[in-house]
């Protein structure tokens, strides 16, 4: 299993981009990504303050991983 993290939000978007899983991201610096159509929201769930979406490239189907996140996520928040 792939164990990525970053400390700058581009870095995540770019490695969704590229396909390689899904990210945690900021309205602010994900918007031009979801207005086109790049990424695409996981989960309609959205976090306070700045709004932090779940994102995937859109024609990645979603893994059981992605899954697991996803159901683990809506446990903790």
């Amino acid at each position: 299993a792939w164990d990525l993290s970053f400390r700058e939000e581009l870095h995540a978007i770019d490695a969704v981009v590229a396909g390689q899983g899904i990210a945690i991201l900021s309205d602010v610096v994900v918007g031009r990504e979801l207005e086109n159509g790049t990424l695409v929201k996981a989960h309609p769930l959205s976090l306070p303050g700045y709004s932090f979406y779940v994102v995937w490239m859109h024609h990645n189907p979603r893994s059981a991983v992605m899954e697991s996140f996803l159901t683990w996520m809506r446990t903790v928040i």
